[in-house]
Order: C-alpha cells, then structure tokens, then sequence
C-alpha cells in the first residue's frame, strides 16, 4: 500500500477512535449526571464547598505575636517591613478596627481623594488598611505601637470600632481563656500540629479546585465530553476530600476539646443578660483605656487621632429598618442585640469623657437615623456597598479639621526622619503638657 494510503488510513483510523471515545464519554456523562454534556461549564463552584473554621489560620491568615491574628499576604500593611512612612507629597492615614472598618477602607480612600482635589489639596491622602476582621482592644493599640516601634509614621490615625469590644461568638465566651486576648486566640491555642496539617491541606485542596473550575471554563479541550468528565471527576473528588477534611477538622480528638461556651451550654437569654451586665462594664473600661493609650501614642508619633463608636442596627431607634433589612439583617433573639443594647451605652457614656481628655471622638451610631432605605446586610453590623459611602463621608466630614491643614504642603512636618536629616534643623518647641484624664474613670465602676 502506498505510504500516501497508509497515512490516510491511519488518521481516519485514528478519527474514528476518538469519535468513538468521545460517543462513549457523552454517553458516561449523560448516565452519570442524567444531562448530556454541552461543553465548558463550571460543574462544581469553589464557593459551594464552606471552609473548615481552623482555616481562619492557615494560610488566609497567619498568627501573630501581638495581633493574634494577621493577614497572611507578605505585602499587607500589617507586614509590610519597612512600615510605610510620611512623605512631602502624601497624608498616610492609618485605619484600624475590625471588619467594619477594613470594608469601608477603600470607600473612606475615595472620599478622601474628593474631598482632596475639591480643596486643591497638594498632598495625595493614602489609607493604610491595619484593620482586621475579628479585632477589638487592645488589639488597635499594640498594632499602633509596634508599627511605630518598626520605623512606621503615620500623619493621622482613624479608629472605627465598639462591637468587637463588647464580645461577640464563642470566642469571647470561651471558659478559661483570658478575655482580653485578641480574636480568635482560643481557636489557635486548640489546633494541633496535625490540624494545622489538614488545615493547609484544605487550602491547597480547594486552590486545586479553583483551577480544575477554571480550566473547565477556559482550557481549549472544554468541549471534549472526555476531558469535562474527567474534570468533573477530579473536581468532585477535590469537593468530597474537602468535606472529609472539614468534618475530619470539626471532630478532634477528645484530648483535645475545649468545653463549649457557656453562652451555648447556658442559653436562657435572662442568665444571658445578667452574665453580660456583670461583664461589659470592664470591657466598655478597656476600650476608654486603649483609646485613651492611642491618643498618648499618636501624640508622641506626631500625628492625629480620631476615633468612631461605630454604628450598629440593634442600637434602639438608630435606623429604621427597611422591609429586607428586618427579614435578613435583624434578629430579635441574637445575642448580639443584648450585647448591643446593653453595652453601647456604656461605650456612649464613656465616649463623652473622651473629649475632655483630649481626644476626638464621635459616635456615629445616629448617621443612618434618616435612611429609609437598606443598608446593613447581615445580621452582625456590616453595611452595603451604599452604607459604605455613607459611613466613609461621615468620617471625612469629622476629620476635615485635620485633613486641611495635613492636606497643605508642609515638608518639615511630614518628612521622614532619614529625609527630614538633610534639612536644618527646627527650633524645638516647649512641649505642650497632656490633658488631664479623669482617672477615676479607670478604676470606679460603672
């Protein structure tokens, strides 16, 4: 036979073949999910398959020695070595809280860089996000003061907080564990080097996941029944050893088990209260300290500070709460509405002595009182992408004292040490003496 033949007979051999296995693998498809393939598709979403709650550590967020918990990304502000320092032609604006603040950061960014170029302000305003999901005090203040003891500036420091630092989940109802540590301290003390183990086999499961899914949308053999069915078979098996690991993860040994929460052992909502009135007292003094502390450490570091009571739905007749509101984002029996109602207003109380020590301080728990419309999105205290604005231009509005003169150009000020040692130096000033502080406060009872 001619080498001409033989090559055509071969490749129609060939042809057939894979026409033959491609028959087979749409009819495997269709007796294995009841659907004929069409090609493409995502056949099981990443976000179908709910994380292990030890995954909080590993490696989406990385213990930390004085935080607890960081960002595990080597470029996040809370990482990032040098720390980021003034410069003639920026306004570093430091922002700390816990997820309600790290949500509105980049909101708060773009108000700032309006407010700015409507006053033809030289100097650019750069928000460094150092808030993180989960912080409450004295977490903030030991971000600040070891960001400054590494070399770090700030020109202004924004805090937005309160709801943490009432307590909220088992991780501030854990028996035994010191209230003060940050957030979720306990869970990190509970997990194993083998848990650990797990928890970072979950991670590289799901990344394995993401790209099975990703090449079954975009991979040039997407329409082959064959290759959709082996990806459907690899992603699947991916989902199940996920779902073995998280239970594996929920079900540690016995050794190794905490005790639940008294909060889930005890849930009559009277005990609930009277435990919370015993409780938030010294929790609403910690949170005056620390912002008493961060005034002090803003002072000493050169720049200002300003701290937000952030706003919440079950502070009573702040906002009227909107049909979708009250049906997803309010819940009557949540103990988040006990701690709320009973321990806002000592951070209220608090907060009005704050001035008077010296500190600027604003409760902004009253700044949705006008909107009918909705806004919160949860049943916790996180807002829509529309509360965000709100919630940012709030702040903007309460720190323009502030931002005017910082927005100026005014090198000798805002320097560097390391650049600001090439000028002559100033004249120095008498310090100012520190505003009385009512120390009464910190020690009687509310």
């Amino acid at each position: 036979m001619p080498l001409r033949r033989k090559i055509l007979y071969y490749a129609l051999l060939l042809g057939l073949t894979l026409l033959a296995i491609e028959g087979m693998a749409r009819l495997a498809y269709y007796a294995a999910y009841s659907q004929w393939y069409g090609g493409g598709g995502l056949a099981v979403p990443v976000n179908s398959i709910p994380p292990a709650a030890p995954e909080y550590f590993a490696p989406r967020r990385i213990p930390h020695p004085f935080y607890g918990a960081t960002r595990g990304s080597p470029a996040h502000p809370l990482n990032a070595m040098p720390p980021s320092q003034r410069r003639e032609d920026t306004v570093v604006i430091a922002l700390l809280g816990s997820s309600v603040a790290e949500l509105v950061a980049p909101f708060l960014q773009d108000e700032l860089h309006r407010r700015f170029a409507a006053a033809e302000l030289p100097r650019r305003p750069v928000v460094l996000n150092l808030a993180i999901a989960g912080a409450k005090q004295p977490r903030q203040t030991m971000v600040v003061a070891n960001t400054l003891l590494l070399g770090g500036e700030f020109d202004l420091i924004v805090n937005l907080d309160g709801f943490n630092e009432l307590g909220d989940g088992v991780w501030s109802a854990q028996p035994g564990l010191f209230p003060f540590f940050p957030q979720p301290w306990g869970e990190r003390q509970n997990m194993t080097g083998a848990e650990f183990l797990l928890a970072g086999q979950l991670r590289a499961l799901r990344g394995e996941q993401g790209r099975r899914a990703a090449a079954g949308a975009t991979s040039p053999l997407r329409w082959s029944a064959l290759f959709g069915l082996v990806n459907r078979y690899r992603q699947e098996s991916a989902a199940a050893e996920i779902i073995r690991l998280n239970h594996e993860l929920a079900t540690p040994p016995a050794a190794y088990r905490r005790p639940p929460p008294e909060s889930q052992r005890n849930p009559d909502p009277q005990r609930r209260r009277q435990r919370l009135v015993k409780t938030l007292p010294e929790n609403a003094r910690v949170w005056y300290r620390s912002s008493l502390a961060l005034a002090r450490l803003a002072a000493v570091a050169g720049a200002d500070y300003y701290h937000f009571l952030q706003p919440n739905q079950y502070v009573p007749d702040s906002k009227p709460l909107s049909p979708q509101e009250l049906a997803a984002a309010y819940d009557p029996a949540s103990p988040r509405r006990d701690r709320i109602e009973l321990g806002y207003p000592l951070l209220q109380d608090l907060g009005q002595e704050l001035p008077r020590a010296g500190v600027n301080s604003f409760d902004l728990t009253g700044i949705f009182a006008g909107h009918t419309e909705t806004l919160y999105n949860d049943t916790c205290c996180h807002v829509n992408d529309r509360g965000n604005e709100l919630l940012a231009a709030a702040i903007v509005q309460r720190l323009e004292p502030a931002l005017l003169p910082l927005g100026q150009e005014s090198p000798a000020a805002s320097l560097s040490p390391l650049a600001a040692a090439r000028r002559p130096p100033a004249a120095p000033e008498k310090p100012l003496p520190p505003p009385p502080i009512n120390s009464s406060l910190l020690r009687a009872p509310l």
